[in-house]
């Protein structure tokens, strides 16, 4: 995990899902070690106009344990983000993070901190806490959104040194391949800072929609040995501008329904069920991805181009789990049709939970 507190800092867009949490820091104070679990629940809301999904959350430390809404939040709706921290044999002042990634058009990481103090006894004086400053990136997170199909495209940001130490900056190593750092600095004094290029080549990019990783700087800095910044994008096709002779030659994705309501059932059963893609255009259809949003979700499909007025079944097997209440899961098409290159289709399911074993010897 990097050092240091790395925000998402997103471009606004007007439309999209969008995350917004009610706080992003908690500070659990003094507490005592025998407790064992200190628990915090950040709620969120999807202030957005799309789906919200939770990619997956991760912890700075493993004493860390986080819990969060895997459903899909449909805008208005709100979700959680739980993080427990174990306090056995851990006394002493704790900062930990939680970093959690979602499809969010406006902040893709979020991270959200836990602090305290675990004592054997309560003691009620404050923790003090001496600040040496911090190696910073601005942005902490360079986002490429859109990045294009066709073409590499360039983001600058800044590299500042506000440590007290000289500091020795390592090579990049593991970079993508499709990804440049340009005019990393090999060393910055205190307070002083380099601007610094990121380049992607949406060509070399395999799949389409959100991605994100995580560039690590190693250096010699005794405060931040490790620390980085992430890069986060998302690759769209790109169309020339078409006129209506060219729109009406090109490919037409149709499907037979976009909402499948799967009916009611127990928690736990699986279902199997179907939908047709037509080719209703003049050229030759190109299914790049149809990707559900939850790995509950399997689909099976036997082509990847379908030829003018050709039709496939795609079959999906939605495992329910430990779901239950209204479960909507999304599967993302994406498609060289230019008049819809993006689309999705929902399955709904109802799913009451399972009635509890009646116990023989209660009262009746």
């Amino acid at each position: 995990m990097i050092a240091g507190r790395l925000a998402g800092q997103m471009t606004p867009k007007t439309g999209g899902p969008k995350i917004e949490f009610t706080e992003k820091q908690h500070n659990f104070g003094d507490i005592r070690e025998d407790i064992k679990y200190a628990t915090h629940r950040f709620p969120f809301k999807n202030v957005g106009t799309k789906d919200l999904f939770i990619n997956t959350v991760q912890t700075s430390c493993g004493c860390t344990t986080p819990d969060w809404t895997r459903d899909t939040i449909r805008p208005g709706q709100s979700g959680f983000v739980d993080a427990k921290y174990e306090t056995i044999g851990r006394i002493g002042s704790f900062q930990k993070t939680i970093t959690v990634y979602s499809n969010a058009v406006n902040f893709p990481f979020v991270h959200l901190d836990i602090l305290g103090n675990v004592l054997k006894e309560v003691i009620n004086k404050e923790p003090e806490y001496t600040s040496l400053g911090q190696i910073t990136f601005t942005p902490p997170t360079v986002s490429f959104k859109p990045l294009f199909d066709h073409k590499s495209d360039t983001h600058i940001m800044r590299i500042t040194n506000g440590t007290p130490y000289s500091t020795q900056f390592s090579a990049l190593e593991n970079l993508p391949a499709f990804c440049q750092v340009i005019g990393m600095p090999k060393s910055l004094e205190p307070n002083e800072s380099a601007k610094v290029k990121v380049v992607l080549d949406g060509k070399k990019i395999s799949t389409y929609g959100f991605g994100a990783f995580e560039v690590a700087v190693p250096s010699d800095n005794v405060l931040f040995p490790y620390t980085g910044f992430y890069i986060a994008y998302e690759r769209k096709q790109f169309f020339s501008k078409m006129g209506a002779r060219e729109l009406a030659k090109a490919a037409k994705l149709t499907t037979d329904k976009t909402v499948i309501d799967l009916g009611s059932a127990e928690s736990g059963e699986i279902f199997n069920t179907q939908f047709t893609f037509t080719n209703s255009g003049k050229s030759d259809l190109k299914l790049h991805e149809i990707t559900p949003q939850c790995p509950c979700v399997k689909v099976e499909y036997t082509k990847n181009v379908l030829k003018p007025g050709e039709s496939m079944e795609v079959k999906m097997r939605f495992d329910s789990g430990i779901k239950h209440g209204k479960s909507t899961q999304t599967i993302n098409i994406i498609s060289n049709d230019p008049a819809q290159p993006e689309r999705s289709v929902y399955l709904v399911a109802h799913l009451p939970e399972r009635d509890k074993p009646k116990c023989a010897t209660c009262p009746r």
